[in-house]
């Protein structure tokens, strides 16, 4: 029988060394110094943004990129880190205290802190990956851009956003799963497993499609890999050698005063994931996060051909090749218009993050889009004396504007009467086209794959 013990094994000195570098590292890595982060926080304290953004915070001493890429400045971090790590490391060696050190204690406290750091990012990624808010459903916009004309990010966002497999949703249970698992020392090296898997896959995908965060992701991945380090030897033992593997005897000290306040901290650190939970399910469904929230104008979404585009009393013929004339316009749900023409876009290529946008900043649409000219609109309906405005604003481009009148002739004929932002007149008259999308409507009969 296994006797109980609060010693695990004999350090000897290349191992004190490396534990003393790995905690000091990871200390480092935990200072919550980002000036990305800090300029994000807004809203108020209740934003679930705000709580994602400081549950997902990475020490930057050098900022990392807000662009998507292969942004690999971050692991400047690491590297410093690493050297502030090893000249404490080397200082804690010629310490007079250091014979006092409990290794399997101070290893022990090494691991809590990566299991609820760890456990913190997994669990609110794995939330906003399930609702779905980090990759939603594609826009009408989306379904009329040309494969091309996006970003490879976007690309893989879009792939997973339209799928009825459920991946994007079994990628954040596991999350969740991994994260609550770690919660529990006993259960640890399951947790530390399935999100070592997990962060792999995702690791991956930030590289091969350039989404911008390669460094955070590897950080994750280097937690995971950490925690299930310790347990590494009884799994070799059991899983390929298939010989004696004896179970983790180590029992931690706690001082009086941890050993009261522990249970309170477990309970807030529940609370704080139950609260976000809460909080990002309401935003989701109550102000289409991360679409805007302002509703558009009522019953006009859809696509719309350019019939007639008249410049300064010229009326332009339809081309594909023209360069001032409009091909289509598509009104979404909320107060979003994109129009397609043949001039170069100018493509929003921030990261897809997760902070708190105002309903006019909200970007996630345009996002990646190198093939459509995305607008915010403001619609005043109209009265008996004066017809209804529709003012355009362009998104990615603010010297781009529009100021029309608005008149809705039939239940699928809309005018636009007005000017540009150079003065120009313009005279625009869409035709609602009946298009209707395979990826809504379904199939006649399932299909069954196995």
């Amino acid at each position: 029988m296994s006797t109980i013990t609060t010693e695990n094994k004999d350090w000897r000195p290349q191992q004190i060394f490396l534990l003393r570098l790995a905690f000091l590292f990871f200390i480092v890595l935990s200072i919550p110094y980002d000036l990305n982060l800090f300029r994000s926080l807004s809203g108020g304290f209740f934003a679930f943004e705000n709580w994602f953004q400081l549950a997902t915070y990475r020490t930057s001493f050098i900022p990392e990129s807000l662009y998507v890429g292969i942004n690999l400045e971050g692991y400047y971090n690491w590297l410093i880190a690493f050297f502030v790590a090893l000249l404490g490391t080397f200082i804690w060696q010629k310490s007079k205290y250091r014979r006092n050190d409990d290794y399997d204690q101070i290893y022990y406290w090494l691991r809590v802190l990566i299991r609820y750091r760890l456990a913190l990012a997994a669990i609110f990624f794995g939330v906003v990956k399930f609702l779905p808010i980090q990759i939603p459903d594609v826009t009408i916009s989306d379904l009329h851009t040309e494969y091309g004309d996006y970003l490879l990010w976007k690309l893989y966002y879009l792939t997973n956003g339209i799928s009825t497999a459920g991946y994007v949703p079994v990628i954040g249970v596991l999350e969740i799963a991994g994260g609550l698992l770690l919660l529990s020392k006993r259960t640890t090296v399951i947790g530390a497993g399935i999100l070592l898997a997990v962060f792999l896959n995702v690791v991956l995908v930030n590289f091969v499609y350039d989404i911008g965060e390669q460094v955070y992701s590897s950080f994750l991945f280097l937690l995971s890999f950490v925690l299930i380090l310790y347990d590494l030897p009884r799994l070799y033992s059991l899983l390929v050698r298939e010989t004696t593997s004896y179970p983790d005897t180590f029992v931690p000290l706690y001082s009086d005063k941890i050993r009261k306040i522990r249970p309170f901290l477990q309970v807030l650190f529940l609370l704080v994931i139950s609260i976000f939970s809460v909080q990002a399910y309401s935003s989701w469904k109550d102000t289409d996060y991360p679409f805007p929230y302002e509703k558009g104008i009522e019953a006009s979404s859809g696509i719309y051909d350019v019939r007639d585009f008249v410049l300064n009393g010229d009326t332009l013929a339809y081309s594909l090749t023209d360069s001032v004339r409009w091909q289509n316009i598509v009104f979404e749900e909320w107060n979003t218009l994109s129009v397609r023409e043949n001039t170069k876009v100018k493509i929003d290529s921030l990261k897809p993050r997760i902070v708190f946008q105002s309903n006019k900043d909200r970007n996630y649409e345009q996002l990646g889009n190198g093939g459509r000219h995305f607008y915010r609109y403001t619609y005043t309906e109209g009265e008996e004396d004066r017809p209804a405005t529709l003012k355009l604003f362009n998104k990615t481009d603010t010297s781009r504007f529009y100021d029309f009148t608005y008149e809705q002739r039939s239940k699928n004929e809309v005018l636009l009467r007005g000017t540009d932002w150079k003065g120009d007149s313009l005279r625009i008259t869409l035709d609602r086209l009946p298009k209707r999308y395979l990826l809504k409507e379904g199939r006649r009969k399932p299909i069954k794959i196995y």
